[in-house]
């Protein structure tokens, strides 16, 4: 398990201990933990593809391979529980098919 910068340096640097609230207690980790989370987001890829590049395109429609959902012909997917899949006769159904 790989600690983070913020979690040891709270381990050594609070040998005593606070009989206040954790909000109180960790006054001083709060702005390095802030600026780990910030570190963090930054370190993050955030780029698109380019097929969301392409012009008067829509990005759901456009049938290329492994694109989700294309053989739907759009951004939704294919319903899961459709209508005629049948009943048993065990939940009783309207119609015992």
């Amino acid at each position: 398990m790989r600690l983070s910068s913020c979690t040891v340096l709270s381990l050594t640097s609070h040998v005593s201990t606070c009989n206040g609230s954790i909000a109180e207690c960790n006054q001083e980790d709060e702005l390095l933990m802030e600026s780990e989370t910030s570190r963090r987001f930054l370190e993050q890829k955030k780029y698109i593809s380019n097929g969301a590049l392409q012009r008067d395109k829509p990005v759901c429609n456009g049938g290329g391979s492994g694109e989700a959902y294309s053989n739907s012909g759009g951004c939704l997917p294919p319903p899961s529980n459709p209508h005629n899949r049948g009943c048993s006769k065990y939940y009783r159904c309207r119609s015992d098919s």
